[in-house]
């Protein structure tokens, strides 16, 4: 799928459940100028509450302005921000989102687990003890799977790049991350 105007719009708004869907309109309005139309697109199916979403693998921005937001709607720029293809934009829209706790952002948090920039992976460790245990339980439990696949991913990102600078695997902080998750939900 590219994303042409209509296939973005629909993108974002199928990433949030139906509750946030009108907000997830309004962003995705937004950033529609700054999103670039030829950058094929494929998505993470997840579950949130019970219900699919499907989160953008990667969004392809052609810069971005800094608008002043209302709040909810700055969070879901915030949360399709961290699909960004620049891993800049990924931390810096991590950071606004981390102290949300909030279930529908949960997976823009959790997916960055499971990606080679362990800067943002080290940003997230940090933040542990500022998370609300009971929505990452609540994600984790929802989608085994996909926490099997981001462990995966982890371990190979430790294994090809990150191995000499992290000799014991667990303390890779993508794996100790996921693994703080897991003994949550466990």
């Amino acid at each position: 799928m590219d994303f042409s105007a209509p296939n973005f719009l629909k993108a974002a708004a199928a990433a949030f459940p139906l509750d946030r869907r009108l907000s997830a309109a309004g962003a995705a309005n937004l950033l529609l100028p700054f999103v670039d139309p030829n950058y094929r697109q494929s998505t993470v199916r997840v579950i949130v509450r019970g219900k699919t979403v499907h989160i953008p693998k990667r969004i392809h921005f052609i810069g971005l302005c800094e608008a002043k937001l209302e709040e909810e709607r700055a969070q879901v720029v915030q949360c399709l921000r961290t699909r960004s293809t620049d891993g800049f934009e990924r931390q810096a829209a991590l950071r606004h989102i981390l102290p949300l706790n909030e279930p529908w952002s949960i997976p823009f948090v959790v997916l960055l687990a499971g990606e080679y920039v362990v800067e943002i992976i080290d940003d997230m460790l940090v933040s542990l003890p500022a998370l609300n245990p009971q929505v990452y339980i609540e994600f984790v439990r929802e989608n085994r799977d996909t926490m099997r696949l981001l462990r995966s991913r982890a371990t190979s990102y430790w294994d090809c790049y990150y191995r000499a600078s992290y000799p014991n695997r667990s303390s890779y902080p993508g794996l100790a991350f996921l693994h703080q998750l897991e003994m949550w939900a466990s």
